[in-house]
């Protein structure tokens, strides 16, 4: 499933990190990228749509789908890079707001998602079911942005209003501090927004008591149980959600009971079941503060040792690109699929071998195999067979086994989480001590400019984010001949300081002055 918010995660970056990279005429760029989005929509897609009807050949759906999804977040992104709408507010604290540019790439994205899927539900028809009228088509679409949209305008929100106080990175780090709170509170409302995403409704009487009685057999607490609409897809699928028992509940879509028996049904809300019972949502939750507890630890290390390295934010924006989104997404995959293959050996371990294999059996039929081009290891459900094999192999496995290894994965993670803010403590320090520095530069207090500089380690002293707060003190104070020594000494590392004290020279202070610059100066040059 995370495969599915990659193209949404590239469009906030797009929508942020690189929003006026290219603003040099941002008024003729914007006129331009509106035009042409007008000949995309009016004659580009509809002659696609008549050519691919033409031919006769009905493309592939997923791959047409993220096609026309890829396009849509390039293309806004350009339209980015060429034009900041933030900027207007140039003059007021909005102008740091990235929920803006973020709030109006979403909005771009739905309006483009509509004619683009009108596109696809056009050129698809043939192969989809009878009674699925386009605006079906366009609801399913939807239910992706409407699960990922909501909680991300939120945590920028308070992301943002973080960033709008005191140094950016500190900032940044205290915004992340928050973070776990944020998830366990996405966890729990979670099944809120499932319910709005998938337009749920309740299940009947006896489906409700033929599942609690389920639940109480896996020994696993559930306030209820949804059917989730698939807006007439051939969708066979079923989800838990839900952090504490009194807000959990068991989604099971319109399609899957339509299709399958009810020993097929237990089978698949038994796999359900296992992950709650296997603490899986728990391990899921420690992951994800692991990742952000290693983005506060990245960070702060990068700013102290490599600042040059951390002040370019597009090599920052890079690396998060380049290097931590896909070891996220791999480790990540990496566990899903283990929590998958553990919950699947629960289910046959609290229904029955058969109906688990038979199920699997119809939604391998069903959803078919992944593309060929696509690896496993980016996958966060093992393939059917793969599934079933695990089954066969593991037919023997007892309920208290599966607990056990689960607890293991869970107290790994939780041990991991208590390391890295252990490790953590000291680089995080430091920047708090650099982020009161900061304030105090700004706010032109000398004094507590050199008290601050004093408290830093001796190794930090020449550290250049520390000249450069130095510098801007002694500007706001009035000491420009200081401020010329510090920024001589951050840009070419020799320093002045030496050169303005001349106790016991034999001369006068001028030709003394004049004598040691030309020295410094011969210095410098290699001549001496």
């Amino acid at each position: 499933m995370i495969v599915q918010f990659i193209h949404l995660i590239l469009l906030c970056y797009g929508c942020t990190e690189f929003a006026g990279y290219y603003s040099k005429m941002p008024h003729t760029a914007a006129a331009l990228w509106v035009f042409l989005s007008f000949l995309i929509l009016f004659l580009g897609l509809p002659f696609l749509k008549e050519r691919v009807i033409k031919s006769g050949k009905i493309p592939r759906f997923f791959k047409t789908y993220n096609i026309f999804c890829f396009i849509i977040v390039i293309w806004i992104s350009l339209f980015f890079c060429f034009v900041n709408p933030a900027s207007a507010f140039s003059d007021t604290k909005l102008a740091d707001f990235s929920t803006l540019n973020i709030g109006l790439g979403m909005i771009l994205y739905l309006l483009f998602l509509k004619p683009f899927m009108v596109t696809l539900y056009e050129m698809m028809r043939p192969v989809l079911a009878e009674e699925q009228t386009c605006d079906d088509f366009l609801r399913a679409r939807l239910t992706v942005p409407i699960i990922f949209f909501p909680p991300v305008l939120l945590w920028l929100v308070i992301e943002d209003l973080g960033l709008n106080k005191g140094m950016e990175l500190m900032s940044e780090i205290k915004t992340l501090v928050f973070a776990p709170l944020f998830l366990f509170g996405l966890y729990v409302l979670s099944p809120r927004l499932f319910n709005w995403a998938w337009k749920t409704e309740n299940a009947s009487k006896e489906l409700v008591e033929r599942l609690l009685a389920l639940s109480e057999r896996s020994n696993t607490k559930i306030a209820g149980v949804k059917v989730w609409n698939t807006f007439k897809e051939p969708l066979p699928n079923a989800a838990v959600a839900g952090l504490l028992s009194k807000f959990r509940f068991v989604y099971v879509t319109d399609f899957l009971l339509d299709v399958f028996s009810e020993d097929q049904i237990e089978a698949v809300v038994g796999h359900e079941l296992g992950h709650l019972r296997l603490g899986h949502v728990v391990s899921y939750l420690f992951f994800s503060i692991n990742a952000i507890l290693v983005a506060i630890l990245t960070k702060s290390l990068l700013v102290i040792y490599f600042p040059y390295f951390y002040i370019n934010n597009t090599l920052t924006y890079i690396l998060e690109i380049v290097v931590f989104i896909p070891c996220f997404a791999i480790l990540f995959t990496a566990m899903a699929r283990y929590c998958e293959c553990q919950a699947d050996l629960f289910s046959v371990t609290l229904t029955n071998k058969e109906s688990f294999v038979s199920s699997m059996n119809i939604l391998k039929l069903m959803t078919g195999s992944k593309p060929k081009w696509f690896p496993k290891w980016l996958l966060t459900h093992p393939e059917a067979e793969d599934r079933i094999e695990n089954v066969k192999d593991n037919s023997q496995i007892k309920i208290n086994s599966l607990i056990k290894s689960s607890k293991v994965l869970r107290y790994s993670l939780l041990v991991m989480a208590v390391a890295l803010i252990i490790i953590s403590v000291y680089p995080v320090s430091i920047v708090f001590n650099w982020s009161n520095l900061y304030n105090a530069a700004q706010a032109g207090n000398c004094g507590l400019v050199t008290k601050l500089c004093n408290s830093l380690p001796e190794w930090l002293a020449e550290h250049p984010f520390v000249l450069e707060q130095k510098g801007v003190a002694a500007m706001k104070c009035g000491n420009y001949g200081i401020a010329a020594v510090i920024a001589f000494k951050a840009n070419f590392g020799v320093d002045l300081a030496s050169v303005l004290k001349i106790p016991h020279h034999s001369g006068s202070p001028e030709v003394a002055f004049d004598f040691k610059v030309m020295q410094l100066i011969l210095k410098f040059l290699n001549f001496s």
